[in-house]
């Protein structure tokens, strides 16, 4: 079509313009657009070649150590995003071209109700601590390029409404 750039050409036009580029897939609990990672799949390459070495990404969990990462090796799992093949495809993409794994995810206690997990306020406070890690991970290192992944609404800006 006329007018429209391929996922490889607006990826490299979004790195040259900023130092991070945030994709954001859609799902529904475990029910996830396939396609959508295939696309991720695309832009990793496409970031790579720009000159991206690092992702970031909520669906990962913490090392023992608790730092953001590096991690260099894609993190088993059996049940999950994780163990989904399409999203293990596309980690290992990044993995294979020598990147490295960064966790902006916040720590949510295990222990919190259901009603709670699903509250505007938990939300709101985990979009908030999000956005602090990844603050955080480009400070560390605020030259290197970051392509972020993260899922449903989390690259929309500012807080949730109240109603």
């Amino acid at each position: 079509m006329e007018g429209w750039c391929s996922v490889e050409d607006l990826t490299q036009w979004g790195f040259a313009h900023a130092p991070v580029v945030m994709a954001n897939e859609g799902h529904s609990g475990l029910t996830r657009c396939i396609r959508t990672r295939e696309i991720g799949v695309r832009m990793i390459r496409a970031a790579h070649e720009a000159g991206v070495r690092r992702l970031a990404m909520e669906t990962l969990q913490r090392p023992a150590n608790s730092s953001p990462g590096p991690i260099r090796v894609i993190p088993p799992s059996t049940d999950g995003y994780l163990a989904q093949p399409d999203m293990r495809r596309l980690i290992t993409t990044a993995l294979e071209l020598g990147w490295t794994l960064w966790v902006y995810e916040a720590f949510i206690d295990p222990g919190k109700e259901p009603a709670e997990l699903a509250s505007l306020q938990l939300t709101n406070w985990r979009e908030h601590e999000q956005a602090k890690n990844l603050c955080q991970i480009l400070a560390a290192a605020p030259r290197e390029p970051l392509f972020v992944w993260c899922g449903n609404t989390s690259a929309r800006s500012g807080p949730w409404p109240a109603s």
